[in-house]
């Protein structure tokens, strides 16, 4: 292959990329601002005419009207979006919590000691984060079911954490080890092993140890299939379950658009306050 048809094949190939990754963000911030109406006209609108608002207030409970006086009612969906947002940021944060204070010492045994079975264990950790949320699904529910955890923020933490410790345990390990080496000069200094990790080894990793908190934090937030299956419908319903109503019964795909986008505030504004952390992890 020559090398014009090599980079012919390469821009191809990154423009598919490209519109795979930001179509769908196009549709959904222009069904956002569109009214119901403008969605149904054919052939489809490449814009919105008249960008409104309508669609987040009534996400919020709100009604909202037109400048041509036209009334747009709140959405039927909108206590079970607010009563997501909140769940979503409650399970999120315990997630996170829990998930950082499991893993940072398994992470930093894994990668600093030697001790009997340490590669079966990570054999172990890695085919846990293989496995597909699908695949334990129905044994999770069935368990639930007897212990009486069904449609509970408790439950729903329970199952996430067996997400979020696996990927963040494996990606802490590879930073760990990338550590210089200090552990026996501190002994050396009287330090116990307890105060070098501590106040030694994770001051030194607090690049790490920012971006998996975002990681987890992500991971919790995004989680859909444990709570489509164990919350919906219950006062623990989460963020992404309570968004999949608006495609039921009568479709609004404009009040769907609009809480996606609040969905995705959160994340971003947490990856835009630790993107210096995030480069900083990148280049170790």
């Amino acid at each position: 292959m020559t090398r014009k048809r090599f980079s012919i094949w390469l821009i191809l190939a990154v423009a598919v990329a490209l519109l795979w990754t930001f179509l769908p963000m196009y549709w959904t911030i222009k069904y956002a601002f569109m009214t119901k109406t403008e969605i149904a006209s054919f052939p489809p609108l490449s814009f919105p005419p008249a960008p409104q608002l309508a669609s987040f207030f009534n996400i919020f409970g709100f009604d909202y009207t037109l400048p041509d006086g036209t009334v747009i009612p709140a959405s039927g969906q909108a206590r079970q979006v607010m009563l997501g947002l909140r769940n979503s940021m409650i399970v999120s944060v315990i997630v996170t919590t829990i998930t950082m204070v499991v893993v940072l010492p398994v992470a930093y045994v894994f990668a600093r000691l030697e001790f009997t079975a340490k590669g079966k264990l990570l054999a172990a950790i890695l085919l846990s984060v293989s496995l597909p949320p699908v695949s334990t699904l129905i044994p999770f529910y069935a368990v639930y079911v007897q212990l009486g955890l069904v449609g509970t923020i408790t439950g729903l933490v329970i199952v996430t954490l067996t997400i979020t410790i696996p990927i963040v345990v494996w990606m802490l390990i590879g930073f760990f080890r990338n550590l210089p080496p200090i552990e026996q000069l501190a002994r050396i200094d009287g330090f116990s092993r307890l105060y070098t990790f501590t106040r030694i080894i994770v001051p030194m990793a607090r690049s790490g140890v920012l971006v998996a908190s975002v990681i987890a934090f992500l991971f919790a937030w995004n989680e859909y299939v444990y709570a489509q299956v164990l919350v919906t419908g219950s006062q623990a319903v989460t963020l992404p379950a309570a968004m999949s109503g608006f495609l039921f019964q009568v479709p609004e795909p404009a009040h769907l658009a609009a809480s996606l986008l609040v969905s995705l505030l959160p994340p971003f504004f947490i990856a835009f306050f630790l993107q210096r952390h995030i480069a900083e992890m990148n280049l170790v």
